[in-house]
């Protein structure tokens, strides 16, 4: 078994790992960061057309206040390009498409803005949730012993039918799971992290799918990565991590990392798969076991133009009632392609798993036929890729809380046991379930290292003035 030893091993090369490697290699630390997959990236990934063009097929877009995205993207020299949204909007309703301009589609009044007004209604009630501790909030118990449906099918909001297809559509789309499988303590406490407004994670232009990153997604990791160097381990699943006062043995497929102190930065819904020796405490195991991950498949279909803008389309469409729940124009600033992505998240996502390859496309184009044109039938190439299906993910895009989990166990998540720290997405305060929220994850866990390693050596050797890195 190949041995190395670091001041701190990364399991994980998503944004969290990397992030938190990069911090600490600027620290002055080493660091060995073991994963899983054969790339870097974790829940994000982008493939490439043959002339280069990235076409996103996991985490694509920031938006206003995820300052640590855009600062990260800053820091690696690359630049962000606004998501292509000029024109007019589509929605897709009981199998009609329906065009509108602004904000809201001039149809059926009514639900339209009882929707508008629930969402205002969650917006305020957040303010009551503490995003570092929302368990802590007065109302916690109450609202954490029902789901986000019970409230919802509430008779005190009087809902039109269509109006709760509507607000249901669009939750999927946040947690990529049914209402009923949510605590509506932690759709609080979701939209309190995102600033205190729904809205943000919901719109294009203003909101958390405002801007792509020029070159693809990966393009900040990869940069990143290329000044981590040679810290990495690649298609090497972590098996058992062992640890005492003394620090860390991490055991994977390919190699032993030795360290004072590791990061883990896998998936809560995958964690439970490594051995960990003494065992960890109840409530964080049991945690881990009450994170499930909702189901995303992503569609892209790649044109030879965006030829939806000849037609004053904006290329949004939502489809509250449909298998693909929302389509967007994701294509690149240089216009050499148009690109259409499109989202199958939450039930609708399990049953067409359920299909064939073939039968998904075929399902996929018809449903852009019908939004877009007759022009939508022959994209030159289509891709498609299930994150439940992904062997290192097993979901998408983050996991959520049932009722009682958030009240209960979640107070831990954040704690460290040990020299084994925590950074996902999932553990952010501020725009969890969005790679803003990775990246403070993986932050924060560095500066969790780097203080208990000061404390340490503080109580080695008291009247020390500085501290060096542990060779």
């Amino acid at each position: 078994m190949n041995l190395r030893e670091a001041d701190f091993c990364i399991v994980g090369a998503g944004y969290a790992g990397l992030t938190a490697a990069y911090r600490l290699k600027q620290a002055g630390y080493t660091v060995v960061v073991v994963e899983a997959r054969e790339r870097i990236g974790g829940r994000v990934w982008t493939k490439y057309l043959t002339d280069g063009t990235p076409v996103d097929m996991g985490g694509t877009f920031f938006g206003p206040g995820q300052d640590r995205a855009y600062a990260l993207a800053k820091e690696m020299g690359c630049e962000t390009t606004p998501t292509p949204n000029k024109g007019d909007s589509g929605l897709m309703y009981k199998g009609k498409f329906h065009r509108y301009k602004g904000l809201i589609p001039d149809l059926d009044v009514l639900s339209l803005a009882s929707v508008w007004a629930s969402f205002q209604l969650l917006s305020a009630m957040s303010k009551q949730v503490p995003p570092e501790a929302p368990w802590t909030a007065e109302k916690a118990r109450e609202w954490d012993s029902m789901t986000l449906a019970h409230w919802i099918d509430n008779p005190i909001h009087a809902l039109t039918e269509p109006a709760k297809v509507m607000i249901t559509a669009l939750m999927m789309g946040l947690f990529t799971c049914h209402p009923s499988e949510v605590s509506f303590l932690s759709v609080l406490f979701h939209i309190a992290a995102a600033g205190n407004d729904i809205e943000l994670q919901l719109k294009v232009e203003g909101g958390a799918e405002q801007d792509m990153v020029k070159g693809g997604m990966i393009s900040i990791a990869n940069k990143v990565a290329e000044k981590l160097g040679d810290c990495f381990v690649f298609e090497s699943p972590v098996r058992a991590i062992a640890y005492d006062e003394h620090g860390v043995t991490v055991v994977s497929d390919k190699v032993t990392v030795k360290a004072k102190r590791v990061v883990v930065c896998a998936p809560p819904n995958l964690v439970d798969h490594i051995q960990f020796t003494p065992g960890l405490p109840a409530t964080r195991a049991q945690l881990l076991q009450r994170m499930p991950v909702g189901r995303t498949i992503k569609f892209v279909a790649v044109y030879e133009e965006a030829f939806w803008r000849k037609d004053g389309l904006s290329g949004e469409v939502a489809a509250p009632d449909e298998a693909l729940s929302i389509s967007l124009d994701t294509s690149p600033p240089n216009n050499t392609v148009g690109t259409i992505t499109s989202f199958c998240m939450g039930p609708p996502a399990v049953r067409l798993a359920e299909l064939s390859a073939e039968e998904r496309k075929t399902l996929c184009l018809k449903a852009l036929m019908q939004r877009y044109g007759a022009r939508a039938a022959a994209p030159v190439q289509y891709f498609e890729h299930d994150w439940g299906a992904d062997p290192w993910t097993r979901g998408c895009h983050m996991a959520h809380f049932a009722p009682g989990i958030l009240t209960n166990f979640a107070h831990v998540i954040r704690q460290p046991v040990g020299p084994i720290h925590w950074a996902t997405t999932e553990t952010s305060m501020y725009w969890n379930g969005n790679i803003d929220g990775a990246i403070r994850s993986g932050e924060r866990a560095a500066t969790e290292l780097i203080e208990a390693t000061k404390q340490a050596a503080a109580d080695t050797y008291p009247y020390a003035s500085s501290h060096q890195p542990i060779n």
